[in-house]
């Protein structure tokens, strides 16, 4: 095993240096990519000695700080190796001056802390320590060894015992389940009329607490309405993929917002698209598996060029079976099921976005402006620039 360019590749796909330092503090090896003007490792050598001097445990030590920026550190005989910084939630001005201010960073070296998901910088720590010592631990096993499990069965057991006490004390129960088992019944069956009926219902009780910020309890409460309400629509046939993209994009939207009344509004707004999305593909068809997976798979895909071989290697089945089984049940073939969706995908960014129509048809994949066109005209009945100027009008209208 080439140790040099093992840590070399690790190091990239972690997002973070990889340093290899003997016991008397000196960095032997440094593997990943930053500079050393712009390591804590290098600039700030207490914090090194720290790093080192930390107790040596049977398991890789994962040390925080600011919160969510990480290093692990992994004994590999007379040595060990720190892997880190890597920030564990996107990088923001406030954690790299966090970072040039607390480890002497030169303010000209521009730094800017990498980025990976916990899941991945958790699972490249494993793998690597299996690699070096033989060892395996699960995930949650080295976040609970190193106390970042989040809370401990008996924490979690005696505040929900607090929140029932409470309840029970003001005499004051949650929104009865059956109303939102409506609610979310009437998005699963795309019926608009029903959802706003289940939304007028008077009941006793209250939803519950959440933050005891105002603010953040209605964003809180938003995030767990759109997110049921997501998986409703996924039962009521909206595909996985849109749902899910769905939403990501109200629940940014709202977590831009100040205002209590107007992230109400959105939410409730976010459960009336979610149903008249089901609505808009509900027709009595035959549902099949197969035809799911592919229609997803499309989905997922809508940017690139979408060979229908591919869509049959990806779910298994050979592509002249895929081509009749799918024209069979939707009633379009593939390659117009394909066209319609991307023209749909082009009537949002149209209506939504400031992009060209030139990029647009580049983001499709189309092989040019004109073949949008073509295209987006046989299916709408207008040209990119007409509907853009017609429906991006009303859509400006809409929020004046």
């Amino acid at each position: 095993m080439k140790r040099e360019f093992l840590l070399d590749q690790w190091g990239r796909m972690l997002h973070c240096d990889i340093c290899l330092v003997s016991r008397d503090c000196n960095i032997r090896e440094s593997y990943g990519g930053m500079s050393a003007e712009r390591s804590p490792l290098h600039t700030d050598r207490a914090f090194l000695k720290m790093l080192l001097e930390r107790e040596e445990k049977e398991y890789p030590d994962i040390y925080c700080e600011n919160h969510s920026i990480l290093y692990a550190v992994i004994p590999i005989g007379q040595e060990k190796l720190i892997i880190g910084p890597v920030s564990i939630t996107r990088p923001s001005a406030e954690q790299d001056a966090f970072m040039v201010k607390t480890h002497r960073i030169s303010g000209a070296a521009m730094h800017i802390i990498p980025y990976c998901e916990p899941k991945t910088f958790c699972s490249g720590i494993l793998a690597l320590y299996h690699v070096f010592t033989g060892r395996e631990l699960s995930s949650e096993e080295l976040w609970e060894k190193n106390g970042l499990q989040g809370m401990t069965r008996e924490e979690a057991r005696s505040n929900v015992q607090k929140v029932i006490f409470s309840r029970q004390e003001n005499r004051m129960p949650h929104n009865p389940y059956d109303q939102e088992r409506r609610e979310l019944d009437s998005i699963r069956r795309g019926d608009r009329e029903m959802l706003r009926r289940s939304l007028e219902e008077t009941y006793r009780g209250e939803v519950g607490r959440l933050s005891r910020s105002e603010i953040r309890q209605a964003k809180n409460i938003a995030v767990c309405v759109i997110t049921l309400a997501s998986r409703a629509a996924i039962e009521g046939g909206l595909l996985p993929e849109e749902a899910f993209s769905m939403a990501d994009g109200f629940i940014q939207k709202i977590e831009e917002m100040e205002n209590i009344v107007k992230i109400d509004a959105a939410m409730r707004q976010a459960e009336y698209e979610f149903a008249d999305e089901v609505n808009r593909i509900h027709g009595e068809r035959e549902k099949n598996e197969l035809v799911e997976r592919a229609k997803n798979y499309i989905f997922q895909n809508l940017h690139g060029e979408i060979r229908i071989g591919e869509i049959g290697c990806r779910i298994g089945v050979s592509t002249a079976y895929l081509s009749d089984l799918f024209h069979r049940v939707e009633g379009v073939t593939i390659q117009q099921y394909i066209r319609r969706e991307k023209v749909r995908l082009a009537e949002n960014l149209l209506r939504y976005s400031e992009y060209p129509v030139k990029d647009i048809a580049n983001y499709l994949s189309f092989s040019s402006q004109s073949h949008l066109g073509r295209v987006f005209k046989e299916i709408t009945g207008m040209t990119p620039a007409r509907y853009r100027e017609k429906y991006r009008t009303s859509h400006k209208n809409e929020n004046v």
